[in-house]
C-alpha cells in the first residue's frame, strides 16, 4: 500500500508553479498517492493540513509563501504527519534556510530521497510560527502592506512599506517579561527568531537553532533608515547583537503586557499586545535534504 502525501497549493501565490507541473510532478514519485488541495481562503491551509493530520498521511507540502507554509505548520504542530515544501511565495525564507531544490520535482522526490527532522516552533499567543515573530516597527509594516502592491513587487514591497512606515512609526517605553524576570527599555522593533534569517535578506538571528528549545531575542531601541543601514552592515559580520541600540537574549519565554503594539508571524499580520511568546520544542516533524550541513540545526 502506497504512502499518502497531501500537496495544500495556494494558487495566488507569487511564482508559484502552475498546477499542471505540480500534477505531473507529484505523478513521478513512485510508492507514493500524492494528492493536491488547492486553498480557497485565508486560514483554508490550517483547515486542509488539520484534515490531513488526522486522515494519516505520512506528509503534507505547502506550495505558497511563507504565510502558507505558517498555516499547513499549525495544522500539522504537535502531530506526526510532517511538514515539506515546494517553492512558491514572496521570500521563501524556510525552503532557503533547508535548501530545498527550486523544481517542484525534484522537492516532492524529497519524499524518497529527504531526511526527517523535528523542529520547535515558536508560539505567539495561540499561533505557532515556524520563523520568527516581529513587534513594534515590522509588525506596523506588515499590517499596512497592500496585498495587491505585494503581488506585484514581491519582497520590493516590503521594503517601500518599510521605508515608509520607518518615517512615522515611534518606539515605546515597555516592560518585557523575559523568562520570568522584568526588563524594561524603548522598543522600536522587537524581533525573537526561531531560524535565522529575515525575509530572505539578512541572517539577524544568526545564532538561532530551529531544534536547541530557545529562541533568539533581538530588540531595537531606535529606528530610522540610517539606523537600519548601519545595523544591517553590521549584521553582515555577524556583530549586530554589539551594537548599543540592540538588546540581545536567547529566551524560552516573553511576556509584553503594554497595549496596541502590531505584532506579526511569519510575515502574517497576527494583532497587538498585550501577548506572551514561548517556544514549542519539538512540536513539527519537517523533510528536508539529506545530509546538507547547516548552521540552522544544532544536531
Amino acid at each position: 500500500m502506497p504512502k499518502r502525501a497531501l500537496l495544500i497549493y495556494n494558487p495566488t501565490a507569487r511564482k508559484a508553479p502552475t498546477l499542471e507541473r505540480l500534477q505531473a510532478a507529484a505523478s513521478g514519485v513512485a510508492g507514493w498517492e500524492i494528492g493536491i488541495e488547492l486553498t480557497a481562503a485565508g486560514g483554508h491551509a490550517t483547515e486542509l493540513a488539520r484534515d490531513a493530520r488526522a486522515n494519516g498521511h505520512d506528509v503534507v507540502f505547502a506550495c505558497g509563501g511563507d504565510g502558507t507554509i505558517n498555516e499547513v505548520a499549525n495544522g500539522l504542530a504537535g502531530g506526526t504527519t510532517a511538514l515539506a515544501v515546494v517553492r512558491g511565495g514572496t521570500a521563501n525564507v524556510w525552503a532557503k534556510e533547508i535548501g530545498a531544490p527550486k523544481d517542484p520535482a525534484k522537492a516532492l522526490r524529497l519524499l524518497t530521497e529527504g531526511e526527517m527532522r523535528t523542529v520547535d516552533l515558536g508560539k505567539a499567543g495561540e499561533r505557532y510560527f515556524l520563523l520568527m515573530a516581529g513587534v513594534g516597527y515590522d509588525a506596523a509594516t506588515v499590517r499596512e502592506l497592500a496585498s495587491g502592491l505585494k503581488q506585484r513587487l514581491g519582497a520590493a514591497a516590503y521594503i517601500i512599506a518599510g521605508f515608509h512606515q520607518a518615517r512615522r512609526y515611534r518606539a515605546s517605553s515597555v516592560d518585557l517579561r523575559v523568562d520570568g524576570e522584568q526588563l524594561p527599555l524603548e522598543l522600536y522593533w522587537l524581533m525573537l527568531g526561531n531560524t535565522r534569517n529575515y525575509g530572505g535578506l539578512l541572517n539577524l538571528a544568526h545564532m538561532a537553532r530551529v531544534d536547541d528549545g530557545k529562541l533568539e531575542l533581538l530588540v531595537l531601541s531606535r529606528g530610522g533608515i540610517f539606523r537600519f543601514a548601519w545595523l544591517a552592515l553590521w549584521a553582515l559580520f555577524k556583530r549586530h547583537q554589539q551594537l548599543r541600540d540592540v538588546t540581545h537574549r536567547s529566551i524560552t519565554s516573553l511576556g509584553i503586557d503594554a497595549p496596541g503594539l502590531p505584532v506579526q508571524v511569519d510575515g502574517e499580520f497576527l494583532g497587538e499586545t498585550p501577548m506572551d511568546f514561548a517556544i514549542a520544542p519539538g512540536a513539527l516533524r519537517v523533510i528536508v535534504p539529506r545530509g546538507r550541513r547547516t548552521p540552522l540545526f544544532s544536531r
